[in-house]
Order: C-alpha cells, then structure tokens, then sequence
C-alpha cells in the first residue's frame, strides 16, 4: 500500500485528457483501486443488484437478494439512453384461446386488414375466444368484415358496432355456442340477418339497434330466444316474430306505421314501447275476442302479456281512442307504463269524462290490472290541456279498476308542492273502485344508457319500471 498524492493542476489536466480517450480502467493516469477483503463465500458480494461495495463483507451481513437481470448502470453525463433488458421472470406469451376480447372506443381507420385479421384470428386460429365485443363510434369504425366470427365454434358473446356481414358470410353462419348478440349501427342485409339468426339455434337474447338495411324484420324458430330487442328503426316496416316458444320480453319503439306480427310465443310477457300517433298504427278492434289485425300486423288478443309499455300524446282525442282500443288486446294485463308525450303539431283536443262514460267495459282493466305508471313530460304549468285529460284518464282507471293497488304519477312538476296538493284535492273527488289503490307522485326517474346491458335487462322483474332507459336505447 501506498499513500495517494495529490495530483497537481497538469496532472489533472492530462488525466482528465486520458479519460476521454480512454476507458477509465486502462487509463495509465488513474490511480491503482484498493485491494478488498476476501470475501466469507465464494460469491460473496458477487451477486448483481448487491448494496454498494464496502472494504470487507462478513457472513454474518449476507448480500441482499438477487434483482432480475437489471441492466448495468450509467454514469451521469455519459451519452446515450439505458437499454432495457426483458426480465427473465416474464414468460413470453402461449397461444391459447382468448375469454374475453374488449375493444371500444378506437379507430379502424385504414386498419380494415387488421380488424379482420382480429376476427379471422379470434374466431379459428389460435385465439379462440367466447366473447367478442367491438363497438365504436360511427365516425371511426369503417364497416369491418365480420363473417369469420359466424363460424367460430366457441363464441358464446357478440357485440359489434358499425361492422357488417355479407350475404354469403351469414349463409355459412354456425356459432352453435353463440347465446347473446348485440348489433349496433350494423350493415346487414334482410337476407344475412335471417340466415345468422337461424344458423345460430342457441341464441337466447337478440339486441339489433340502428342496423342498417333491412326494413322487414322476421324472427321465426328461434326455439331458445328470452329476449329480443328492436330500437330506432325509422324505416322499418314489419316486425314478425313466429315460433319462438320461450321468448318473454320484446323491448321496442315500433312506430311510424310498422306492421307487428306475434304468433307462437305464448310466454311473452313484457312488450313496449308501443308508439301511438303515428299513421293510425293501432285501429280497428271492436271486440276482446275479436281475431282482426290491427294496422296490419298485430293480432289480438294476447293472453300471455302481463306487462305493457305504451307511448302516446295525450292531447290527442284519437291517440286516446288508439289506446282504448288497445288495451282491449291484452285481456289479462296487470301492469301498465304510459309515456306521456310532448304535443306535437296538429289539433289538441280536450277529452272529458263523458268520453269515458261511453266506453263499453275493457277487462283488463276491470279485473286484472293492478299497477299503472304514468311518465308525463310537461314541463310547464301552461299545458293545462294535456293535464286536464291526464286527470280524466286517472279518474277513469280508478273507477274502473277493481283490483288497482298503485298509480304512480311522475312528472317534473312533482317538485312543485302546491302542484301536488292540487291534483290530490282533484282526485279525492273520483270514484275508487279499489279501496286499496294508492295515488302516488313522483319525479321524472333519472335514466341511465351507459348501464344497459342484457345481463341488467334479464335480472329486472319490470324492464320498463327502472333508471334503464329502454325508450331511449
């Protein structure tokens, strides 16, 4: 061992000039390192990621654990980045089938090939997956070739958006597994669709929202259907439903004119929206048993709806009478939703009790109704037309209901105390059939359309009674 001198001002200079030439352990200015202690073990001190090197190590301080392969650390000032090494405790992925694959709101603009690669990929390669669910906004989704996801063999979940199908893709459809599917904004023809729904027998829920193309709708032998869903179809003309022996719940706005067809589901319990005022879409029923169509499509009556969901403007003497003539089709309805609807253009008329004194005795409405929901959206104290038949419409159902337990009133004017006050001093003045009926006012539900889901649907024992906006969807 030797003592260090202190370099002078020339030898640092020179030093530092060597340095930059040269690696710092070949460099002949740096001073020799000092010796250390031999370690207790072998390896000792040896091992990478170990705490800062000290003159002596001693079993009694073992070295700290080994960290996985980091790379060597750089000096400050030094150029360059780090270079990342993989830790060897990462395995690389194995091929294996896929549980879920998830992919919202991102673009498929100019990635057409890989999008359908995706799908090819998903649906027969190695990646086999059992749920599948693409939705994206209209203006990033570029109309991707679904087809290979027809044919996969172990899907059991569908749900695209702003896709679309191909006649002969949907011709060799045959996702036996396939149980819920979802389409929104999605190109497919009349043809495709009715070929998908029948080369997929185990379908349980149905969900077609905005699908572009078909104007005519027919669902038939689709033996394991619970649900079906049609919303927002401004076009469509006919909606048939045949052979669907378990289906329970249709959830819909059919309106503007659109022919309903229902035979063969005798477990459909729930179906609304219903959309009155539109073309005369419901007329010409006299009679409960009466076996007319009504506006083309549907048939009366249905025995098996317990559930009903109506959408009407109640400032219309004729969409009232729609609806009167209505109720006559479900002779054993216990729960009734009407939607109140804003006027629109065109006559307004006042409907007073003698209209309803008139009407010969409806007997759902006699015997087996039981709860009335009543969603008015007046919001303003001036439509005194529409509130006035509003109380008239009440009036005539508590008079007429003998088995009524519940009316519920929600309009935005519940927030108003002297507005609640003065409707009850008005409907103490009518008639109750039911002693055990109970007028209640409520405000506008808050509805939620990011939570729908057919899971969210299937677990609520009234779809039309909860924050979910089924009208809306």
């Amino acid at each position: 061992w030797q003592p260090r001198r202190r370099a002078t001002p020339a030898a640092r200079t020179s030093s530092a000039t060597s340095r930059s030439s040269s690696s710092p352990r070949s460099s002949p200015a740096s001073p020799p390192p000092r010796p250390r202690a031999p370690p207790s073990s072998p390896r000792a001190g040896a091992t990478r990621g170990a705490g800062p090197r000290s003159a002596s190590t001693t079993s009694s301080s073992p070295p700290r654990p080994a960290a996985p392969s980091p790379a060597p650390r750089r000096r400050r000032g030094r150029p360059g980045r780090r270079a990342r090494t993989p830790s060897p405790s990462r395995s690389p992925p194995t091929p294996g089938p896929v549980e879920r694959f998830r992919l919202a709101r991102t673009t498929l603009r100019s990635r057409l090939p890989a999008a359908e690669a995706w799908f090819r990929d998903l649906a027969a390669g190695v990646h086999r997956a059992r749920e599948v669910s693409l939705v994206c906004t209209p203006d990033w989704c570029h109309r991707a070739l679904a087809d290979p996801l027809l044919a996969s063999p172990t899907l059991e979940t569908l749900a695209l958006g702003e896709c679309r199908f191909s006649d002969a893709g949907a011709a060799a459809a045959a996702a036996s597994r396939l149980t819920e599917l979802s389409l929104s904004s999605t190109h497919i023809s009349e043809v495709a669709l009715q070929s998908l729904l029948s080369g997929c027998p185990a379908l349980r829920s149905v969900m077609l929202r905005h699908i572009q193309g078909p104007r005519r709708i027919h669902i038939s032998s689709c033996h394991s259907l619970v649900l079906l869903g049609v919303w927002q179809y401004k076009y469509l003309e006919e909606l048939t439903v045949e052979d669907a022996p378990r289906l329970e719940r249709l959830l819909c706005d059919a309106h503007l004119g659109t022919a309903v067809t229902i035979v063969g589901a005798p477990k459909l319990t729930a179906l609304g929206y219903l959309v009155l005022g539109f073309r005369d879409f419901f007329h010409g029923i006299d009679k409960p048993a009466a076996q007319k169509k009504v506006d083309k499509g549907l048939r009366a009556p249905f025995n098996c709806v317990k559930i009903l969901a109506i959408s009407v403007t109640l400032s219309s003497k004729k969409n009232m009478e729609s609806v009167m003539n209505l109720l006559k089709c479900f002779p054993f309805l216990e729960t009734l939703h009407i939607q109140g609807n804003k006027r629109g253009e065109g006559e307004v008329h006042s409907i007073g009790p003698n209209y309803y004194q008139k009407l010969d005795p409806i007997g759902c409405i006699v015997n087996h109704l039981q709860s009335v929901r009543l969603e008015i959206k007046f919001e303003k104290r001036e439509s005194k037309v529409e509130n006035q038949n509003l109380l008239e419409f009440v009036c005539f159902l508590l008079a007429n209901a003998q088995v009524l337990q519940t009316m519920k009133i929600q309009s935005a004017m519940s927030n108003n105390p002297a507005w609640i006050t003065e409707q009850q001093n008005l409907l103490s003045q009518c008639h109750r059939a039911s002693l055990e009926a109970k007028v209640m006012f409520e405000g506008q539900k808050v509805v939620h359309r990011k939570g729908f889901s057919i899971e969210a649907v299937n677990a609520l024992p009234d779809p039309f009674d909860s924050d979910i906006d089924i009208m809306g969807y």
